[in-house]
Parts: structure tokens; C-alpha cells; sequence
């Protein structure tokens, strides 16, 4: 049968755009001052972008979904290759740095660049390159079906795999006695889950109990809490100082005590009339959590929601609902979201697509407003 002209050429222009277009975001990243980001996807494209002047810039095709990272109070960027060499350069395309380095399933690095923290795709990680490679954990892999999320502030950092209840029913453990460094071959399962740890020592601080499935956690930008969101409506937040007291956030219906099966609902925020007729789901499979603020946080939950809520540290009730809209919808991936919290300037990659969404906070007013929509 002869196609018609007109549909050959409308099947030959799609194909066009899927060849042309990128792959969804895997890894993204936002320098501090929140004029630029970094994106690494899933085709191995890295692609620099200027959010002050609203362009985009190819850089590479042989990329680590899983690498690209910003630098702390710079503008210096981190990413691996195919080749699983480590560069850092700036905006400018200046190569700063470059070393060769195991296959990378998550990496960090201070904004000194002294303290650099990866690991690799066998569930281990490590402080350093090279001849200074130095083991932190080498025990059973710690998130055997995400990558790792990593975070570091001040003299302590946090690792997130799967989520990990804890066997008597602690919030929280910081009498730890167990190797990470394990070399055994019968290993334990040591310090899966959300852990804390001493920067300077490379030693365990408190496993942090209660999240469960896929997990993401960050320290605060002031180093005062830990939060940690996961699947099975599991979100929340730890004292760094004192790691047995935990809060539970507030779901969009309150906040449910298991143990007196009841719910509580004194401070329950209903939905402004402004956002009346907007989706928005329940909390209970989250994807990621954002600071737009020192203190303020967003929680991302999987599937179809316009609006999501804001949190502040210490208090489990939310403060406010901002619309992060579906046009185009955001993206699901637990590295997939970046913010920089002194510029209040958050960035996500969209679902399916190869672009990202740019949205700039008032933390006076709460709200979120959205300022660039790229392809």
C-alpha cells in the first residue's frame, strides 16, 4: 500500500525530532549562585546550561548519567566519561582537573575540592583517587536499585541507599561498632540505609532508621538536620546533634500515629483557593527532597501532582503548597533534581523528555514561580 505524501513526511519529521532530541535527565546539578547547571543523560549526552541567559550548550556524548555534579561556591563542574576519566572544568570549558577513576554510580565533592567521596557500581565507596584512595565502605552494597546520594556539610556527610528499619524498633543507633571496611566474604549488612558519618575520621556517627525501598536523604544547608524521603510514605527528619530525636513530616491529610492508629490534623494546612481544581497526591512514594532555602524544602512525590509542599527544618507540618505544574512534568529520578538554596533556584529534569524546568523560590511568600521552561 502507498503511503500519502503528507503522512510520509509527518513520519519522517517525528523520526527527526526523536534522533535530534536528548534523552531524559539522570544526574543534574546547579552551581550555588544559580546561574548555571549542568545535566548528564540518559544517551551519555552532558549539556551545560545558563540559566541567567537561557541557553544550553552540548559539551559532551560520551558522558556518566550518573556523574555530573556542580562544585560548592563555584563555577566548576564535575563529571566522569565512558572512559571513566573524572574532569572538572569550569563555565568557560577551562579543564581544571582530571584523573582516571573507577565507573562512578554517585559522587561529590567539597567546594575546597580536598574531600572527594565516590562510589562505585559494586555497592562501595570511597574517599579520594588514585594513590589516595581510601575505603569507607566495602560491606554489603548499600542501594542495590538506586544510585547513591551523597551529601556533605560542614565536618560531617550522609549516605543514602535503601531504605532500613531497625531490628528493636530504634529511631535512630550511634553506638556503632561495626567495620564498614569489610573484607570478609561473609559480609553484614552493616550500615545500609541512611547513615551519618565523621568527614575527618571516615567513622560511622548514627544510622538513621525507618525509611524504607528507594531512598533519598540530605543534610540541611546549616548542618542541623537530617532528611530522608522514600517509598511507602516514609519522610523524615533527624537531629544531627542528638540523632534519636526524629520527626515525621505531615501528609496533605495530617499525621498518622501507628501506634494509636490516629491521625492528627491540629495543624493541617488546607490547600490555598488559588490552587483549587490542581492535582496533588498523597506522599506515599516520594522521589527526592530540595532545599530552596536554608531552611525551607520541597518533597517531590512519584507520579501526576501540580503542586507539592514546603517544609522547614524542626517543624513536621507543612508550611506551604507551591505548583510545580506538569507542563512539561517533572522528572522521577533521585539525581534528577538540584537546587541551589542561597539563590533559591531549583532545577529538575522532565519526565520523558531531555529538557529541564527552572523555578525561582520567595521564601518571604512561599511560592514558587516558575522561570524557564528548555527544551
Amino acid at each position: 500500500m502507498k503511503l500519502p505524501n503528507l503522512l510520509i513526511l509527518i513520519i519522517l519529521s517525528l523520526f527527526t525530532i526523536g534522533c535530534n532530541s536528548m534523552s531524559g535527565v539522570v544526574s543534574l546539578g546547579v552551581s550555588s549562585d544559580g546561574k548555571y547547571a549542568i545535566s548528564a543523560h540518559g544517551k551519555d549526552e552532558l549539556v551545560l546550561w545558563d540559566l541567567t541567559k537561557k541557553e544550553k550548550k552540548l559539551l559532551a556524548k560520551n558522558a556518566n548519567p550518573y556523574s555530573a555534579y556542580f562544585i560548592p561556591d563555584s563555577h566548576e563542574f564535575m563529571w566522569q566519561d565512558n572512559n571513566n576519566v573524572v574532569h572538572i572544568q569550569n563555565v568557560e570549558g577551562k579543564e581544571v582537573l582530571q584523573f582516571p577513576h573507577f565507573k562512578t554510580e554517585g559522587q561529590v565533592i567539597s567546594a575546597d575540592k580536598s574531600f572527594y567521596l565516590s562510589a562505585d557500581e559494586w555497592g562501595k565507596f570511597y574517599k579520594g583517587y588514585g594513590k589516595d584512595l581510601v575505603p569507607i565502605y566495602t560491606d554489603v552494597p548499600i542501594s542495590p536499585i538506586q544510585p547513591y546520594t551523597f551529601s556533605i556539610v560542614g565536618d560531617k556527610f550522609l549516605s543514602v541507599g535503601n531504605g532500613w528499619d531497625s531490628r528493636n524498633g530504634e529511631v535512630a543507633e550511634t553506638k556503632l561498632t561495626a567495620n564498614p571496611v569489610n573484607p570478609d566474604k561473609y559480609k553484614k549488612d552493616s550500615y545500609q540505609g541512611v547513615t551519618l558519618w565523621d568527614k575527618n575520621t571516615l567513622k560511622p556517627l548514627a544510622r538513621l532508621y525507618g525509611n524504607s525501598g528507594r531512598t533519598m536523604g540530605i543534610i540541611s544547608p546549616d548542618g542541623k538536620w537530617v532528611v530522608a524521603v522514600s517509598e511507602n510514605a516514609r519522610r523524615y527528619m533527624w537531629s544531627v546533634p542528638n540523632p534519636t530525636h526524629r520527626i515525621r513530616l505531615a501528609d496533605i491529610d495530617g499525621i498518622f500515629d501507628k501506634k494509636t492508629k490516629t491521625r492528627d490534623t491540629s495543624k493541617l494546612l488546607p490547600i490555598p483557593d488559588k490552587f483549587k481544581g490542581k492535582s496533588i497526591t498523597y506522599l506515599m512514594h516520594i522521589n527526592t527532597v530540595a532545599f530552596v532555602s536554608e531552611k525551607d524544602f520541597i518533597l517531590f512525590a512519584r507520579g501526576y501532582s501540580e503542586l507539592a509542599p514546603i517544609y522547614s527544618t524542626g517543624d513536621p507540618w507543612i508550611q506551604a503548597y507551591v505548583e510545580i505544574g506538569q507542563d512539561p512534568r517533572v522528572s522521577q529520578g533521585n539525581l534528577s533534581i538540584a537546587s541551589a538554596y542561597k539563590a533559591n533556584i531549583l532545577v529538575t529534569g522532565q519526565y520523558g523528555r531531555g529538557g529541564i524546568n527552572v523555578y525561582k523560590y520567595h521564601p518571604e511568600t512561599k511560592e514558587l514561580e516558575k522561570i524557564w521552561v528548555a527544551d
